[in-house]
């Protein structure tokens, strides 16, 4: 009985060696044509389909692998977009930032895409020391007054636009008055 055990034992490891060595001897040429693959990409699709073909679990693992790339693509291709639109907001509050810089010494210099008004709040209004008006805006941009007219009192809060004019002077309009008034960047 001893001797019949120990053969049945033999025997069923024998089948079970026999399976496996089966099992792995039907993909080995698959795998030799994948290893032939030039192309690195082309090659790793290969092995996956190979080993995909050789049981649901695998299958299982490259279905799962698959979905966690896509949604790395996914959250990338997000992560660009918002980039792109940082990048586009950055560049144009610098083209709003460089309006009016030509009349300032050092600051100045050509400017290919042209930003032809800026508007603004006034958040504070000051006179400098031949009593002209100096108004600080919301945007941090300074301007003076530069012609000789008397201003009505500008309150904090005021909305102004400020235009280009002719031979690279600005004019500003004061909120709904219809009066402008011509002035130059301080800041």
């Amino acid at each position: 009985m001893v001797r019949f055990a120990a053969i049945f034992r033999f025997s069923l490891a024998a089948g079970l060696f026999g399976t496996a060595a089966v099992a792995f001897a039907q993909p080995a040429p698959a795998l030799l044509a994948c290893s032939a693959q030039v192309d690195a990409a082309e090659r790793l699709a290969c092995y996956d389909s190979v080993v995909k073909a050789m049981s649901s679990e695998a299958r299982a693992i490259a279905e799962k692998r698959d979905a966690q790339a896509a949604k790395l693509a996914l959250a990338a291709q997000a992560a660009e977009e918002a980039a792109k639109a940082e990048a586009a907001a950055r560049a144009a509050a610098e083209q709003k930032d460089r309006f009016g810089r030509e009349g300032i010494r050092g600051l100045g210099g050509a400017d290919p895409e042209r930003v032809e008004q800026v508007e603004a709040k006034v958040s504070e209004t000051l006179r400098d020391g031949y009593g002209k008006t100096v108004l600080i805006l919301d945007n941090g941009q300074m301007w003076r007054q530069a012609d000789d007219f008397p201003l009505p009192t500008v309150r904090a809060g005021t909305d102004i636009v400020v235009k280009r004019g002719a031979m690279g002077s600005y004019r500003m309009v004061l909120g709904k008055m219809s009066r402008t008034i011509q002035v130059v960047r301080m800041r």
